[in-house]
């Protein structure tokens, strides 16, 4: 199955394959630039989309997504229940509220959510073609150094318990934060060695992506399996075995 990655910005990206796009925690206006905006909207237009919002931080929601969204030929949303409580007075019509570590079918999608260690969910679904994702929003191992070791031990066993759940699932992408703030790049390695996807996305970049050139040797995977973006609408084709 060939599937298109396309890199929009920090945690957004499209998944184009066949005649759905799938596009994941499209920012804010403060965080998206013409540049973005238009990436973004090329990618999407004339596409079945299908929106994921894995929680209501502004690099990651866009309360606008409906207008942002409007080139493609239909639209759908997938949303953490955080989102809709920080946001009542939004129009959530065609819109699938979630809640962390439940299952849901939705317009051929089966979806399982994880709760995260940060806010709101990780998703894992399944497409009609059966093609498996996940993408973990801000769920990672965020063992910072100015942690007690009560934390920080309780962070990687809860990190370490999602990725059983990951393996479990077979997924053949995966989206996680690799923050190099942190010398576990924040569990993006262990998962990407641990999973085994076939194509492994590092996420959470906040526009500083220079420093992702060869990152597969940090995280310990090939480059073939490794979707190293440098800019805005860089993308990448791969053929997805399901």
């Amino acid at each position: 199955m060939l599937v298109r990655l396309v890199h929009i910005f920090h945690n957004c990206f499209v998944i184009d394959a066949g005649e759905n796009c799938y596009v994941f925690d499209i920012p804010a206006e403060r965080f998206r630039s013409k540049k973005v905006l238009s990436a973004l909207q090329d990618a999407l237009a004339g596409r079945k989309v299908t929106a994921f919002f894995s929680h209501s931080h502004l690099d990651h929601f866009a309360p606008d997504y409906r207008e942002v969204c409007a080139s493609a030929a239909s639209l759908q949303a997938v949303i953490s229940d955080d989102i809709e409580e920080m946001y009542p007075d939004l129009d959530f019509g065609n819109a699938l509220v979630v809640e962390p570590d439940e299952k849901y079918d939705f317009y051929g999608l089966e979806i399982e959510t994880l709760m995260s260690n940060d806010l709101g969910v990780a998703f894992l679904f399944n497409t009609a073609d059966g093609l498996r994702i996940y993408n973990g929003g801000d769920l990672a191992c965020w063992d910072w150094e100015t942690a007690s070791q009560n934390e920080i031990d309780f962070t990687r066993s809860f990190f370490r318990s999602a990725l059983d759940r990951v393996v479990d699932y077979g997924v053949h992408i995966a989206f996680s934060n690799v923050d190099r703030r942190l010398e576990s790049l924040a569990g993006g390695g262990e998962l990407a060695r641990f999973v085994k996807p076939q194509v492994f996305v590092p996420t959470h970049s906040l526009g500083r992506t220079q420093w992702l050139h060869g990152i597969h040797e940090k995280l310990g995977i090939s480059e073939e399996n490794c979707f190293i973006y440098r800019r805005t609408g860089d993308e990448q084709l791969y053929d997805i075995q399901v």
